[in-house]
């Protein structure tokens, strides 16, 4: 009997050594063709790029809401707040901040025995194998040295290179911009050149599926891609009826043609989306700040810490879409800080009590001055940079409320967009007097951020009469 066993052990192991050589070789087999795929698909869009490029006009996307702001923010007095009848009281607040994973060291493995591309990533220090420099010719820009980078990209190991990005950005949180600067700031590292770094951020986000094209003006190369949200005061060509945004990572330079091309590249067509869901987790550089207000007679002292890789992180970062930073969050940090600091000025407080303590904290403890005059431009806020910026505006003032109501009041807010001003609103449990809109069949009481001292339910003399936009927000 055991001999009869052992026969039939042996058969079927050898019988299972041969159904794995085959599946080995038929598995070979199929990696082979899909690579000769592949390598046709590029061969054919080399091909392509060699001899089919037409100028296209740069247009200049819509500006950020040109029309003038206050050059103070308007003030009234102080009074007491008349709380309404029967409504909640604040009794605990959670912190609601995302879960901090364990450090590591590098998110792969990195393979020793093969060449080691270092750089620093926002703090970080990155850590990828690559094999070679990227030994193209750029001196005469045109379609044929663009066709022959393409090529010469797609001979390398650059699947290697993608499965290993992949997996550091999903340990990092980054979002689609800011695998777009990954891609640039690796390609610097590669390549030692911008006009290269942008080809090689361009090929990479291509074998990403993401559609992307470059054009070139002159010696400049372009990066233009198309996004999911609108991208203003940046130059765009028209290509299909879709706009392809010039990116240009903080080198701006002005063109009024370019040329590119017309076709994408099989299965290439997911569009950038600037939405941010997660804090980028990336090295913390920490800094400390006090902020102090008054509510009622009594002086409040809020101990916030920041990270400023985080304010560098989005220093370069499209304008776009208002509600993109209103429905960004704060890092952990700075949500920890700000939760711990705020909690005991709100806890045991009627609900339009301690909206208006957040209210006035948001009101007074931050400077006010407008964009135009702290950079020259319009620049929107994400609630980090906040933080770190000495001077803030109104937009910028809402946005932080506005993240501050829903996280610590669980109270839904919209934004207010006014001709030259942002403002928010905010739906109470209870009925509280006082300026407000309706929206979707809810009442919604402005609380105006830039109003200083002004309590909820008052807006500004001069928007009273106005019928604002709504920024409608992702709500928890």
């Amino acid at each position: 009997m055991r001999k009869i066993i052992a026969i039939i052990v042996l058969i079927t192991a050898t019988l299972i050594l041969f159904a794995q050589s085959d599946y080995e070789k038929w598995l070979d087999e199929e990696k082979g063709k899909f690579h000769s795929y592949r390598q046709k698909q590029d061969e054919d869009f080399a091909d392509f790029l060699k001899n089919n490029w037409n100028s296209f006009e740069a247009y200049r996307s819509e500006s950020l809401d040109r029309k003038p702001k206050p050059k103070t923010a308007p003030k009234t007095e102080p009074i007491p707040l008349q709380p309404a009848v029967e409504e909640p009281k604040i009794e605990k607040i959670e912190l609601k901040t995302e879960v901090q994973e364990k450090k590591e060291s590098r998110f792969f493995v990195i393979d020793k025995d093969k060449p080691i591309l270092k750089f620093n990533y926002f703090g970080l220090m990155m850590e990828y194998n690559f094999p070679e420099k990227i030994e193209i010719d750029l001196q005469t820009l045109n379609e044929k040295s663009i066709a022959n980078f393409w090529l010469k990209m797609s001979d390398t190991d650059h699947q290697l290179l993608l499965s290993q990005l992949k997996t550091q950005r999903e340990k990092m949180n980054i979002n689609d911009w800011g695998y777009c600067q990954l891609l640039y700031q690796l390609g610097q590292s590669i390549t030692e050149a911008e006009n290269k770094a942008k080809l090689f951020t361009w090929f990479m986000l291509i074998k990403s599926d993401y559609d992307a094209k470059v054009g070139y003006y002159q010696d400049d190369v372009f990066l233009l891609i198309p996004s999911g949200n609108k991208i203003f005061d940046t130059t765009y060509v028209m290509v299909d009826n879709v706009r392809y945004y010039a990116i240009d990572f903080g080198t701006p330079k002005k063109i009024i043609s370019l040329k590119t091309y017309e076709q994408k590249y099989p299965d290439a067509d997911a569009f950038i989306d600037l939405s941010v869901t997660k804090s980028p987790k990336i090295k913390r550089t920490i800094l400390e700040k006090e902020l102090k207000f008054t509510y009622e007679n009594k002086e409040y002292i809020i101990p916030v810490k920041y990270d400023v890789n985080a304010v560098e992180y989005f220093k370069n970062y499209p304008q776009t879409d208002l509600d993109v930073y209103f429905n960004a969050p704060l890092s952990p940090l700075a949500m920890e800080s700000l939760t711990t600091g705020l909690k005991p000025t709100i806890e045991g407080k009627n609900e339009s009590e301690a909206a208006n303590v957040l209210l006035r904290f948001v009101q007074t403890a931050f400077q006010y001055k407008t964009d135009d005059e702290q950079f020259g431009k319009e620049k929107y806020f994400f609630s980090d940079e906040m933080l770190y910026y000495p001077y803030c505006d109104c937009e910028d003032r809402s946005v932080l409320y506005s993240f501050l109501v829903r996280n610590l009041l669980d109270l839904t807010v919209i934004g207010l967009d006014y001709p030259g001003h942002i403002s928010t609103a905010v739906n109470f449990h209870s009925e509280i007097p006082g300026d407000h809109i309706i929206y979707q069949d809810e009442k919604f009481l402005i609380c105006d951020p830039t109003y200083i001292n002004a309590n909820l339910g008052m807006a500004m003399p001069q928007f009273k009469e106005l019928t604002p936009e709504v920024i409608d927000l992702a709500q928890k």
